[in-house]
């Protein structure tokens, strides 16, 4: 065996900071030189003027690595000049780590042999996306990890009773002769890190578990710590019921999230009464009113001012105004509950605003006016929203550019186009619940592939009321004006193979997914009626990602259509924005414009090397 390079030691002390409640945290302290590599600043450098101007070259990648971290290189190297590993191993480990680099898009130099480090990166790559199998990446991953053993970063999981204390040992005991695998698989590793950390059994709290959550993400690299974790206290929370002589203190999971949302039981009944009102006549406005008119809103338009308004009414409360003292909607309007609420959002935001603040800021002021509330009140409420506005550039956001940007590949794009027919050609085999709802998935991905919906209308399709037939094979997808967000119908004529793929589908769910007459094309699982959007969403995602490689919401489909269309059609807005539904090209141009810009580039690329080609 090697000698190792780093040296890994266990501190305990006092955290006040962390977030999560422990109050201590663990340390591992990695010794070694700085790092060679990083040369002073030169005198250039030192010139700047400006206080943070030398900050501004330096990576934050990495800012978190030791500076004597070896790299996957420095491990390759070391590995090579190896004299105990046989050749065929050594091949094994030194190829794991290069081709783990290649699937974090860097060289071997420039992936630092650091745990944790590691650990959160390669939890976000999909097998797919770097075109192997979930067996092989595994066996990958597995291979790096065992060559950072071989190279001493990564210590040997080595269990011996010896090492217990009498205590644990005779805990230890107590699991091993149970022969009760919920407790044997879980319990073993978080029996030796308490003992490591000289924790007695009757000690043992809660905070320890959330130690044990750090060393285990800090010395895994492939597997996930947290559900590692919970498992653990799920394990010792079952040896209290299994084992009678186990420590009878039970361990707890700290809260995940700060609650906000108060529950509508807790406000005034005059508050609810008045923000119901209040939506009902802007859903349904009356036409021959004196007063100044306003456009109708949708249901799902209600709902989402009903939640922004409960949940601004809790920032209020939650800021110290008694919540009985906003009994109706003109309480909750003055202007210093507004700024009192405002500035509680903008305490959660680190004090920037942000697109929901600004929107909350500009439906309160809408509401004033159609409260028709005291012209001091409106200044104020304009004056929030002024200071707080955030534009609406147009455009798609640069998170989901990138995602597009995978699908220009023409073999990712191909996969995911030809993967609703591969995923329907698999058998059912033995586990049909499964199957029937991966085949599901494959419906919907089919439906958004050819018919850009949003996942609110997807998600409630109705077999008999949106899909009409018209002759041998031909069938429509039919959506009601009424029930699209902007009030402009949809309709779409689904390809031969999609119709044969949901009758396929419609042949062969019931009894398992739904009963014989359910009306649902996406029934939900335990309840009737259809599936949560934001259910059927996850799906999707978790479903490109697993089979393709690219992470993909329901959603992204609508920009996938108009880039797909624009890249063989240029300045085909209309038809795009017909396809989406839009109620005016200038939208769907201030959207999309950009996406020409690649094959625009592309097209002068061309002219570029016709000429230097001499054509």
């Amino acid at each position: 065996m090697m000698s190792s390079k780093v040296n890994n030691l266990v501190v305990l002390r006092e955290d006040p900071h962390r977030k999560t409640g422990s109050l201590y945290s663990i340390v591992f302290s990695r010794s070694g030189t700085p790092d060679a590599s990083c040369p002073p600043e030169s005198q250039s450098d030192q010139k700047e003027t400006h206080p943070m101007s030398k900050y501004s070259k330096i990576s934050l990648d990495g800012i978190f690595v030791p500076p004597a971290t070896p790299s996957f290189a420095d491990l390759i190297a070391q590995l090579k000049t190896d004299t105990v590993l046989k050749p065929a191993r050594r091949k094994d480990l030194m190829s794991g780590l290069r081709r783990v680099a290649e699937a974090l898009h860097r060289t071997p130099a420039q992936v630092p042999a650091d745990p944790r480090w590691l650990q959160p990166r390669l939890a976000r790559i999909a097998p797919a996306a770097v075109g192997i199998t979930t067996k092989t990446w595994q066996n990958t991953v597995s291979n790096a990890r065992n060559a950072m053993v071989a190279c001493g970063i990564v210590s040997k999981r080595q269990r011996r009773v010896s090492d217990l204390s009498p205590e644990w040992r005779e805990l230890w005991d107590m699991v091993r002769a149970s022969k009760d695998k919920s407790l044997l698989n879980p319990l073993p590793r978080f029996i030796f890190f308490l003992n490591r950390i000289n924790v007695m059994p009757k000690d043992v709290r809660s905070d320890h578990a959330l130690l044990y959550l750090d060393a285990v993400e800090l010395n895994e690299i492939s597997k996930a710590p947290r559900a590692t974790y919970k498992q653990a206290v799920m394990g010792w929370n079952l040896a209290i019921n299994r084992l009678p002589a186990w420590p009878r203190q039970r361990l707890e999971f700290p809260s995940q999230a700060k609650r906000v949302m108060l529950p509508e039981k807790d406000h005034a009944p005059g508050f609810i009464t008045d923000v119901d009102r209040y939506l009902e006549m802007r859903m349904r406005p009356d036409l021959l009113a004196t007063e100044e008119r306003f456009n109708p809103i949708t249901a799902s338009s209600a709902a989402t001012y009903r939640y922004m308004l409960l949940r601004f009414a809790s920032h209020v409360a939650g800021a110290g105004v008694p919540i009985n003292q906003i009994a109706s909607l003109e309480d909750m309007l003055q202007p210093a509950h507004v700024e009192r609420g405002l500035r509680r959002m903008l305490d959660g935001n680190t004090g920037k605003t942000s697109a929901s603040i600004s929107d909350i800021a500009g439906l309160l002021l809408t509401m004033a006016s159609h409260l028709d509330l005291p012209e001091t009140t409106r200044s104020a409420l304009a004056r929030f929203k002024s200071r707080l506005i955030v534009r609406d550039t147009g455009g798609m956001t640069a998170k989901n550019r990138d995602r597009l940007r995978a699908l220009r590949n023409p073999g990712v794009l191909g996969r995911l186009l030809r993967l609703p027919e591969q995923i329907m050609a698999r058998p059912l085999g033995q586990h049909r619940f499964r199957a029937l709802r991966t085949r599901e998935d494959a419906i919907a991905i089919g439906i958004l592939l050819y018919c850009p919906l949003r996942i609110a209308n997807l998600s409630t399709l109705e077999v008999d009321r949106h899909l009409h037939r018209s002759g041998k094979g031909l069938m429509f997808l039919v959506i009601p004006a009424n029930e699209v967000k902007n009030n402009r119908p949809l309709e779409f004529e689904l390809p031969p193979h999609l119709v044969k793929m949901i009758d396929e589908f419609l042949a062969s769910r019931a009894p398992i997914l739904c009963t014989p007459d359910c009306p649902y094309l996406f029934p939900a699982t335990r309840k009737d009626g259809p599936v949560a959007a934001n259910g059927l969403s996850e799906r999707i995602k978790r479903r490109v990602l697993t089979e393709i490689g690219v992470e993909m919401n329901a959603h992204l489909f609508r920009h996938l259509a108009v880039m797909i269309y624009l890249d063989a059609n240029p300045g085909g807005y209309e038809v795009a924005r017909q396809m989406l539904g839009h109620s005016s090209v200038s939208r769907t141009i201030s959207v999309y414009s950009g996406l020409e810009t690649i094959s625009a580039t592309q097209a002068f690329a061309a002219v570029v090397d016709k000429l230097r080609d001499g054509v």
